[in-house]
């Protein structure tokens, strides 16, 4: 798939993609990279018809800022002959969209030609990443089974007879290394007793492949002693009697660390690593339910830092980055394991506090307001003080919502404003 196939024999299978997914071709003539097919979510990438674009090399397609970014990524593809990540934005219509960019190298054995397939997902408002994780985690897993499987094959004594070059990268080493070894040194140790049983049993069975994993991870283990993440199909054959073993190898480590980024851009906040507002949200939610059904107290506190505008103003945002990110340290290190700590938005931020008090509440929000206050900073040799504003109540149950409860502690905090600033309000 992909080798060889035009736009028209290729379309029906691409237009039922989730993600935006394009097929080029290196043509070593003009040494650039020519379209060979789109699908319509393409579009929103290249700004006109896709009809448009179909044998157009890829400097004629998009301005000369998109152009020479993925002109570069993929020739580091092409000549890697391995997968490319890279970030780009477009500006069309006076609208900035951001789009991350995977691309894949796709080599005809029996041809000289190159193409390149590249999907590209929109990470432009954050609040889609849960959606966008499961188009990224497909793509992945279409773009590695085309360009990576490794293939190895395995005879009755379970030694290895073939291994290609995808599986001998993939495992880090050479194929001498690789041919007779024992196909359980390719196992992390305590994988090992159970796997001649698993065998066996496929041996005997009466079907001729099967996944290796379904739901359950399995390791992998390379040359130098690292374990890593795979994804097993195995199929057997009988050669003059015997019965041989194909096992076809995805390491999708890689994509199990895009699944991991993607799930903490989703729930943090990018500078500060504190809770997003939406992620808070949720939290909050279980809170309420919980206080409510068990008519358990919990408390909630919002802190605005005071002359925050001034900050910026005089000393520059870079200056007013370092004091969120540094009282963002102060309220992580000197709250509890089981308080949720946010950014709730600009200088604001919101503790939420499980199974405490009036008393307890109010004497952490002084802790920390006095740590705040006594905290060194220092902005072009200049020393400043960072004081902030603190509004704090106890919820018991009730007829409370997040909207309630969050309007409650903010007009708290706003009432310490009008007192004086580096105060609390307690209600």
């Amino acid at each position: 798939m992909f080798f060889k196939e035009t736009h028209g024999e290729l379309l029906s299978t691409i237009e039922v993609i989730g993600a935006s997914f394009a097929v080029y071709e290196y043509s070593p003539e003009s040494n650039n990279f020519f379209m060979v097919s789109c699908n319509t979510l393409y579009e929103d990438i290249l700004g006109f018809d896709k009809k448009d674009a179909i044998n157009k090399p890829i400097d004629t397609l998009f301005p000369r800022y998109i152009s020479e970014q993925m002109y570069s990524s993929f020739t580091e593809c092409k000549s890697k002959e391995s997968a490319c990540e890279s970030e780009f934005f477009v500006d069309y219509k006076a609208s900035e969209r951001w789009w991350r960019s995977i691309v894949s190298p796709i080599v005809d054995p029996h041809s000289p030609n190159i193409r390149i397939i590249q999907t590209c997902v929109e990470i432009t408002e954050k609040k889609k990443l849960e959606k966008q994780l499961d188009v990224t985690m497909k793509r992945y897993e279409a773009v590695v089974q085309t360009a990576y499987d490794g293939i190895i094959t395995i005879d009755e004594n379970q030694d290895i007879k073939l291994i290609n070059s995808s599986a001998q990268k993939i495992f880090g080493m050479s194929e001498s290394e690789g041919i007779g070894m024992p196909l359980t040194e390719l196992l992390p140790h305590k994988y090992r007793p159970n796997h001649n049983q698993y065998v066996s049993g496929f041996r005997n069975s009466k079907v001729d492949s099967r996944p290796m994993q379904t739901r359950a991870s399995v390791r992998g283990l390379r040359r130098d002693g690292t374990e890593f993440s795979i994804e097993v199909t195995i199929s057997k054959i009988n050669v003059d009697d015997r019965v041989e073993m194909t096992a076809v190898i995805r390491d999708i480590s890689e994509r199990n660390k895009l699944m991991e980024e993607l799930v903490t851009a989703s729930q943090e906040d990018s500078l500060t690593n504190l809770y997003n507002r939406r992620q808070f949200t949720k939290i909050l939610t279980k809170e309420i339910s919980r206080a409510q059904r068990y008519l358990r107290p919990f408390s909630l506190f919002m802190l605005d830092i005071d002359y925050f505008k001034n900050i910026n103003d005089k000393y520059g945002h870079d200056a007013g980055d370092e004091v969120l990110v540094r009282l963002s340290g102060i309220l992580k290190h000197n709250t509890r394991e089981s308080d949720s700590v946010c950014r709730w938005g600009g200088e604001e931020f919101l503790v939420l506090m499980p199974e405490t008090h009036e008393e307890t509440t109010y004497d952490l929000a002084e802790k920390l307001r006095q740590k705040i206050a006594e905290a060194p900073f220092e902005f072009n040799g200049e020393k400043t003080q960072i004081t902030v504003s603190i509004g704090i109540t106890t919820f018991r149950g009730g007829d409370i919502d997040v909207e309630t409860t969050v309007s409650t502690v903010d007009e708290l905090m706003y009432q310490a404003k009008h007192a004086g600033r580096n105060t609390i309000i307690q209600g």
